[in-house]
């Protein structure tokens, strides 16, 4: 009875020396590989980023219709749609936990558009949960979009 609880217990300090050598779990060592990189404005070399299409009934604006300086929180090219024949506009906005995503358009110029994407964040602290969507953002023009250029600009706000 005791050599078997001696085998057993070898076999588990050999299985857990074994978990702390690979490169995942606690007290394994980080990876020599190199990391996925990206460039704002350009697509990632991550193939578990997944590349954002319109939602069903959009199309996506062409990138010369785009303001290079609209990029998402994160550095990453905006997508930008049009539905319903140019009537409406739309892009992927970011909110969180506690936080919720608004858009409207600011500005319309006969040659552009401004939207303002605004995250309204809890003005105190609170527990919320550790979690980013990304929800489509929807905003009806005065008049189609046309070839007007459009911009996006982002802002947090506490309320």
């Amino acid at each position: 009875m005791r050599r078997i609880a001696t085998v057993v217990g070898t076999g588990a300090l050999l299985l857990a020396m074994a978990a702390c050598g690979s490169e995942v779990g606690f007290g394994g060592q980080p990876s020599n590989k190199p990391t996925a990189t990206s460039t704002p404005g350009q697509p990632t070399s991550d193939p578990n980023i997944a590349i954002p299409k319109p939602p069903e009934g959009g199309t996506a604006i062409p990138d010369k219709q785009l303001d290079p300086a609209s990029q998402d929180m994160d550095g990453y090219k905006r997508l930008v749609w049009t539905k319903d024949n140019g009537a409406t506009v739309g892009t992927y906005g970011r909110e969180g936990g506690c936080s919720k995503v608004t858009g409207e358009a600011v500005e319309q110029t006969d040659k552009s558009i401004k939207l303002l994407l605004t995250e309204k964040v809890p003005a105190k602290p609170q527990a919320c949960t550790m979690d980013m969507r990304y929800p489509p953002v929807e905003v009806k023009l005065a008049k189609p979009l046309g070839e007007r250029t459009v911009s996006v600009e982002q802002r947090i706000e506490k309320k």
